[in-house]
C-alpha cells in the first residue's frame, strides 16, 4: 500500500512541531533558577567569613512566593564566644574585648595602699590598628581602683607611691579570647596587687659570682660573700651527680644538683625574688635537690636556672640567689655555675636596698 505524498508531509511537519515544542520547554526550564539552590547555597570565602551568592533572576511566576527565604536580613548563627579554634572569627573578634578591671592595692601587712598612681596601658591590635593607649587612675581610701576603658587585647598595670614598690609579678592581663584562660573580671572579687611599704633600707651585699668548673662528684663550698671556693663553711654547698658517658639532648643521661645552705637552709623562691623585700622567717629546708631524670624526657634539661632564698652562718646571713647551672657533656668537660642576687650579712632579713629608692 503506498503512502500519499499530502500525508507523509503532513506526518513530517507534526514530527517536526513536537520536537520543536519539547526543545523550547527544556529551555524555558534550564533559564527558570532552582529554588532549592537559592535558598541553601551559602558558600566560605578565602577570608573566613560567610559570603552569600548574587540574588537569582525573577522566578518565571512571580506570584508564587519563595520557600524559606535565606536572605542577610534574618538568617543568623548562634551566639558563641569567638575562639581561636573557630577559623570565621576574626582578629578584631577576638581581641576586642571590654576592658574592664576592678582592682585593690594592699601592702605587706594587708593594709590599704591609698592615694597610689596607677598607669595603664591598654594594647590594641585588631587588625586595623596596633597602638597602646596609656591612661592612669587613683586608689581611694580602700585601696580600690577599677578601669573601663574601650576594648582592647591585653592591659599592663604599673602602681606607684612614694614609700612604696611593687611586691606582685603579675601586672599584664590577657583579655583576648586567644587565650584560653583569658582574665575575665569580677566586680565582687577584685585583682589585689601587692606593693611593699618600705622600713629602711640597710646595707647589702651584690652577688654576681661564675664559675668554669671540672666535674666532681664532691660537694663544693661557696663563700657568696667573697666570690671564693672554700674547702669548709662558706653559705652554700653543691653536690652534682651524672650518670657516666657523653650526655646530649640526644643521649639524655640523668643528673642531680643538690643545693645545701651551710648551717641553715634553703627555699626555692618561686619566681618572686625581684619582689621580696624581707627574707621569710621560717619555712627553709636544709637541702634542696634538683633531679633531672630519663624516666620523665619531657623535663629533661642540661642546665637550668632556679632562685632561692638562703639562710646560713647560723642566721647571720640572708641572700636571695638565682643559681644558673650547665652540666658538662663530656665528664671530662667543665661545669658552669653562676650566682646572682643579694645579701644581708648583718642578722637583718632586711633585703630593702633592692628596691628604687
Amino acid at each position: 500500500m503506498k503512502i500519499r505524498p499530502s500525508i507523509l508531509c503532513f506526518i513530517v511537519i507534526v514530527m517536526a512541531l513536537i520536537a520543536l515544542a519539547i526543545w523550547y520547554g527544556k529551555k524555558r526550564l534550564a533559564a527558570t533558577p532552582s529554588a532549592g539552590l537559592t535558598e541553601t547555597n551559602l558558600a566560605i570565602g578565602s577570608t573566613g567569613r560567610t559570603v552569600e551568592p548574587s540574588s537569582p533572576s525573577t522566578p518565571a511566576n512571580p506570584s508564587v512566593p519563595p520557600v524559606n527565604n535565606f536572605s542577610a536580613t534574618n538568617f543568623s548563627t548562634p551566639a558563641v564566644p569567638p575562639t581561636a579554634d573557630n577559623p570565621q572569627q576574626g582578629l578584631s573578634a577576638l581581641n576586642d574585648v571590654p576592658i574592664i578591671f576592678y582592682g585593690k592595692l594592699e601592702d605587706q601587712f594587708g593594709d590599704p595602699v591609698v592615694g597610689a598612681q596607677i598607669s595603664a596601658s591598654i594594647r590594641i591590635y585588631n587588625g586595623t590598628q596596633s597602638t597602646v593607649k596609656r591612661l592612669s587612675v587613683i586608689s581611694d581610701a580602700n585601696g580600690f581602683f577599677q578601669l573601663n576603658e574601650g576594648k582592647g587585647e591585653s592591659l599592663g598595670l604599673m602602681p606607684q607611691k612614694d614609700g612604696y614598690t611593687l611586691a606582685s609579678t603579675e601586672t599584664e592581663f590577657k583579655y583576648s579570647y586567644m587565650y584560653k584562660d583569658h582574665f575575665t573580671p569580677d566586680k565582687n572579687n577584685p585583682t589585689v596587687l601587692k606593693m611593699w611599704k618600705l622600713q629602711g633600707a640597710e646595707p647589702l651585699v651584690g652577688i654576681d659570682q661564675h664559675y668554669k668548673l671540672h666535674y666532681t662528684n664532691a660537694p663544693i663550698n661557696f663563700d657568696l660573700l667573697t666570690g671564693q671556693i672554700v674547702p669548709t663553711g662558706g653559705d652554700i654547698k653543691l653536690t652534682v651527680s651524672r650518670s657516666p658517658g657523653i650526655m646530649s639532648g640526644r643521649n639524655r643521661l640523668d643528673w642531680s644538683v643538690q643545693v645545701e645552705a651551710v648551717d641553715g637552709g634553703v627555699m626555692e623562691s618561686g619566681g618572686q625574688d625581684a619582689v621580696t623585700f624581707a627574707a621569710p622567717e621560717n619555712g627553709y629546708l636544709p637541702s634542696d635537690t634538683l633531679i633531672f631524670s630519663t624516666n620523665a624526657p619531657h623535663k629533661w634539661f642540661g642546665l637550668f636556672n632556679q632562685g632561692f632564698f638562703v639562710m646560713s652562718r647560723n642566721g647571720q646571713v640572708y641572700s636571695k640567689i638565682g643559681l644558673s647551672f650547665r652540666i658538662n657533656e663530656n665528664q671530662d668537660d667543665f661545669m658552669y655555675v653562676t650566682f646572682s642576687g643579694a645579701a644581708s650579712t648583718n642578722g637583718s632579713r632586711n633585703w630593702e636596698a633592692t628596691a628604687p629608692q
